[in-house]
């Protein structure tokens, strides 16, 4: 599985959604059972640096989602990035390995929802809204024992409303 897969699985909003608009706003602590999945492919500067951002636009149905108020990022270096900053997929095959398995660690049991990834600088950026910080940060310990190369580092913090998501 890799991001060609992930790119586009769910595309449920029609134009009667846009012309009459569509609640962005979920507070609520449904339980959230399927990931809702549509992603974009957003681009732009950061610093005279290009940036890609890809974007779970599907998450718009479930931002705010109460049991998952904790953002928490996973950053790292990219080992071979071009001379834009941006990967080299050639030079560092294992990068689409990491990515897969922040998804399938994260994701598969819902613990945490993966909603964007930010790619800028030489650096890339995982944005999740969790559940449990502490069984976020256990995975995180999983994940950093299988790619020493990458000196993945994190952060969390409180985001009720998915502030962080809905910026981009």
């Amino acid at each position: 599985k890799n991001w060609e897969n992930r790119k586009i699985k769910n595309k449920e909003m029609g134009i009667f959604d846009k012309i009459f608009g569509k609640k962005t706003e979920n507070n609520s602590n449904e339980i959230i059972t399927i990931i809702p999945e549509s992603w974009s492919v957003l681009s732009g500067q950061n610093n005279g640096n290009q940036m890609l951002i890809r974007k779970n636009s599907g998450l718009d149905k479930i931002a705010g989602n109460t049991n998952y108020s904790m953002s928490c990022g996973i950053a790292f270096k990219l080992l071979f990035p071009d001379e834009n900053g941006l990967p080299n997929i050639g030079n560092e095959p294992e990068l689409n390995d990491l990515e897969d398995d922040i998804f399938e660690t994260y994701e598969t049991d819902l613990n945490s929802i993966v909603a964007t990834i930010i790619t800028t600088s030489g650096f890339r950026e995982f944005v999740l809204y969790t559940k449990n910080v502490e069984e976020f940060n256990l995975r995180l310990e999983k994940l950093k024992a299988k790619y020493p190369k990458y000196e993945l580092t994190s952060y969390n913090r409180k985001d009720e409303h998915w502030e962080t998501y809905k910026s981009f």
